[in-house]
């Protein structure tokens, strides 16, 4: 119930209580909420009330409107900090996000000319390609394709990947994790799912995606991987900001 003699304005207290209502569980994600005047009943209050509050939410990203439908509870946003080199990993943990990973595919590959030119490798050489779904909250919302040097990581073809962070596997062989000493090139891209792509990430072909392409660069100069992230465009959000110089989102 609302608390009418409260300092804390009406609509605030509805906006709170439709939070606590998804931090519970009791409104799920894509959940369509009750209409403005069901609301005005339950909180006895206007409907400007009610208006003002959905509209904070929907601002902040935590309810969407729907033309013609209603409104409904976002799907949970994956915070991904531009300037801010990190892991999925980390990412997930920092967001109170269950992550898992399922491999597609670990081996040893001619490298490409652009493994050549990104990798700073030589005609002839070859490179570990792992392809992966990353997983958050049990649903898939990235595949992953990682290329990286053979000579300095063949070690990866001998372990097993499924739901293991692969900077983490990196570090026990090297004694360093990438994300302490390395930064990142990136660019990123918007496209629409292909059939593969919607199936891999269970979403309709043509759905919006994120194409994050990075180069990992250790803080000598010396490349470490490449990776090509095809993200689902409904569970990503990215900040940045100009204040720093290196750019950074990670894999791992």
């Amino acid at each position: 119930m609302l608390k009418h003699d409260s300092a804390i304005p009406l609509y605030q207290q509805i906006e709170n209580d439709i939070k606590e209502k998804i931090a519970s569980g009791e409104y799920q994600a894509g959940q369509m909420l009750p209409s403005e005047n069901k609301y005005c009943e339950m909180y006895k209050v206007s409907r400007v009330t009610v208006r003002n509050a959905i509209t904070d939410l929907v601002d902040e990203g935590i309810l969407i409107r729907k033309h013609g439908k209603g409104t409904f509870v976002e799907n949970q946003k994956i915070q991904n900090n531009l300037i801010k080199f990190q892991g999925f990993t980390s990412t997930c943990r920092e967001n109170n996000i269950k992550m898992q990973t399922h491999i597609l595919c670990v081996c040893r590959q001619e490298a490409s000319l652009y493994d050549i030119r990104t990798l700073d490798l030589k005609e002839g050489d070859d490179v570990i390609y792992i392809k992966r779904i990353r997983y958050a909250n049990d649903q898939p919302v990235i595949i992953e394709h990682v290329h990286l040097p053979y000579r300095q990581y063949a070690f990866l073809l001998d372990e097993d990947l499924e739901n293991r962070s692969l900077y983490a596997t990196i570090e026990q062989h090297t004694g360093a994790n990438p994300e302490n000493y390395c930064f990142v090139k990136l660019c990123l891209e918007s496209s629409a799912a292909t059939p593969e792509e919607s199936l891999f990430l269970d979403i309709p072909a043509g759905s919006p995606l994120f194409v994050l392409k990075e180069e990992v660069i250790s803080d000598t100069g010396a490349p470490i991987h490449w990776t090509k992230q095809i993200m689902s465009g409904s569970y990503f959000k990215f900040n940045l900001s100009n204040e720093v110089n290196h750019l950074s989102i990670n894999i791992d």
